[in-house]
């Protein structure tokens, strides 16, 4: 090369860094009650890290988190301990069974299968957070990429949390606008979903809902949930769910 000529890049060698994303565990709040005021208005008292682990790791259970459309729901949500935990365990056996293309789907199934009522707003706020938290994190260390709050996906969990995670007294069944509950129950159609809209009171066989006492009124927190009555939605792809 003659001195009059000038190398491109000056015979420098370029790498791209490439951030590597890894799965975190799930945070330990520690706390257990916030104020004494809330346990004695509210009976608040949030569960620790290792009793949501022991019962998440009973055998029965653990068959259920390996099923993407076995249904959990958490009658006090509280701050997401019980929502974390199951939607981590869920994602963790979507990352082993999935691939680059299925992922996705996977990972939204296993999304709706999760359902939480939560009396207080700044509890339901939390939980919520928590939850897309932990999918962002899966996607993440999975895809080893960011997850764009503009992309479908994003938009879709988000929608999925907003409508199977929701502000209500389980014992009157309706919300702070004194409404019904009302969950979404989703149905698989081939490559698709319909959305059902269903409220949680049409989950109890009793005619009588007014003299339902709290045992009686409470599911269990791995029961499956039974279709409800509904106007049903046309089908839509799963990535697209936030557009109905």
């Amino acid at each position: 090369m003659s001195k009059e000529e000038i190398s491109l890049f000056d015979d420098q060698k370029f790498e791209t860094d490439h951030k590597k994303f890894e799965l975190k565990a799930i945070g330990d709040d520690s706390h257990l009650i916030k104020s004494k005021d809330r346990v004695q208005h509210h009976g608040e008292v949030f569960t620790p890290k290792w009793m949501v682990e022991k019962m998440l790791s009973e055998p029965a259970i653990q068959e259920k988190l390996h099923d993407l459309h076995a249904t959990f729901f958490e009658p006090s949500a509280g701050e997401g301990a019980f929502l974390k935990g199951i939607l981590h365990q869920k994602l963790s056996y979507v990352d082993q069974i999935s691939n680059k293309i299925t992922w996705k789907n996977n990972a939204l199934w296993a999304l709706m299968s999760i359902y939480a009522i939560e009396l207080l707003q700044d509890n339901l706020i939390k939980a919520k957070r928590a939850m897309i938290d932990v999918f962002i994190n899966h996607y993440q260390t999975f895809m080893q990429k960011a997850l764009s709050s503009n992309t479908d996906l994003y938009k879709s969990a988000r929608y999925i949390i907003d409508v199977n995670i929701v502000q209500g007294n389980t014992l009157t069944f309706k919300n702070s606008e004194n409404k019904l509950i009302e969950f979404r129950e989703w149905i698989p159609s081939g490559n698709k979903v319909k959305q059902n809209t269903f409220t949680y009171k049409s989950l109890f066989n009793n005619d009588d809902m007014d003299d339902v006492n709290a045992n009686e009124g409470q599911l269990s927190l791995f029961d499956d949930f039974e279709n409800g009555d509904s106007k049903q939605n046309q089908p839509v792809q799963l990535t697209k769910v936030y557009e109905v």
